[in-house]
């Protein structure tokens, strides 16, 4: 039976190594991508683009062919902050996955732990009782003790089986390798991570309300036109522009407003990890209100077996011995639900005084 429990905590800690690896896989695949999309937009703000095609700067001159390169200072300002706000989302996607997977893999963590503790408990009894029937036996053999007194041990085991095979019957928990920070940290981070991601993303937003432009190249008229101007055939142009948008000042308010509402959205919004933090945190505390009663009452009844063993203490008759052998078998089946109420209370009280 120990060689099973040491077989199951060895499956176990394998699909934890195997899916935290696949974890930390997405994250890196994720932030690859959003960083190769802003490398690729970063590249096209930055680079001059080419200009090619007929005009006519007045109506005294024949039309031209131009030809040359023209760029854009405020492309060019947003070719980093592009890469900034792609960094500031790779971030935020890691910090709320973190966040998202202690909240979520709460419930699952306690849940393994208690088993792998139960079975041990369950093991624990098994081997006592093991050695109480081997005893036993001896003594049935010379007479000293009746079959019945042996049963009720052999009954008590047999109830261990059971509370080990019910506790197998169901899946095995899957539990990834979490963060060691408390999860009002990894929430704080994430909130955190919320405010830079909606800040490079407004600051991006505002370079849209001014451009400076500037081109330059070649021109040459064109053969089929007849001037007698006295404009040269061949030359080079420059020119520079500065565009400015009147709004730009109330958008730029417009997209403060909106940065802070989405971080009240987000921390109000049931999906996200803070609301869902506060959730967890009533889970455990409602469910520590109900161990607490339902521990005192085994712990009632240990007291009731200890106190019935106190007062057959001496007594040496088949029925006195048999009664003991009962009372042995059911304190030490009881226990092993007393250790697991016990854990599961302490495991909560320690989740929430290191998280909240």
């Amino acid at each position: 039976m120990r060689q099973a429990s040491l077989l199951i905590a060895a499956v176990l800690l394998c699909c934890t190594a195997v899916f935290a690896g696949e974890n930390e896989a997405a994250e890196n695949a994720y932030c690859k991508y959003i960083t190769e999309q802003a490398n690729a937009q970063r590249d096209l703000l930055r680079s001059p683009s080419a200009i090619a095609g007929p005009t006519q700067p007045s109506a005294g001159t024949p039309p031209q062919l131009i030809f040359g390169l023209t760029g854009s200072l405020a492309n060019n300002l947003k070719a980093p902050l592009t890469t900034g706000a792609a960094r500031a989302a790779c971030d935020l996607y890691v910090a709320t996955t973190e966040a998202q997977q202690r909240i979520y893999f709460a419930a699952p963590k306690m849940e393994k732990d208690a088993l792998m503790h139960r079975l041990n408990l369950v093991q624990q009894g098994s081997d006592q009782l093991e050695t109480m029937i081997r005893d036993e036996e001896k003594m049935v053999q010379v007479h000293n003790v009746t079959g019945p007194a042996l049963y009720y041990l052999q009954s008590a085991r047999a109830r261990l089986d059971m509370r080990r095979t019910s506790a197998l019957t169901g899946l095995l928990p899957y539990v990834p390798t979490l963060s060691d920070l408390p999860l009002r940290e990894l929430v704080n981070n994430k909130l955190h991570a919320d405010e830079a991601n909606q800040k490079a993303i407004t600051k991006l937003a505002s370079e849209s309300g001014w451009d400076l432009t500037v081109s330059g190249g070649g021109r040459r008229q064109l053969a089929e036109f007849n001037s007698t101007t006295t404009v040269s055939e061949f030359g080079g142009f420059g020119e520079v522009s500065l565009t400015y948008n009147f709004g730009r000042h109330s958008a730029n308010a417009h997209l403060d407003r909106s940065a802070s509402a989405y971080l009240d959205f987000k921390n109000n919004q049931f999906e996200d990890v803070a609301r869902q933090s506060a959730v967890l945190k009533g889970q455990i505390a409602d469910t520590l209100s109900f161990l607490r009663p339902q521990l005192m009452a085994l712990l009632e009844h240990d007291s009731d077996i200890e106190k019935s063993l106190r007062n057959i203490e001496g007594l040496d008759t088949s029925s006195a011995l048999a009664f003991k052998n009962q009372l042995l078998a059911d304190q030490i089946v009881l226990r092993v639900d007393l250790g697991d109420i016990q854990f599961r209370l302490d495991w909560l009280e320690s989740y929430l005084h290191d998280n909240f």
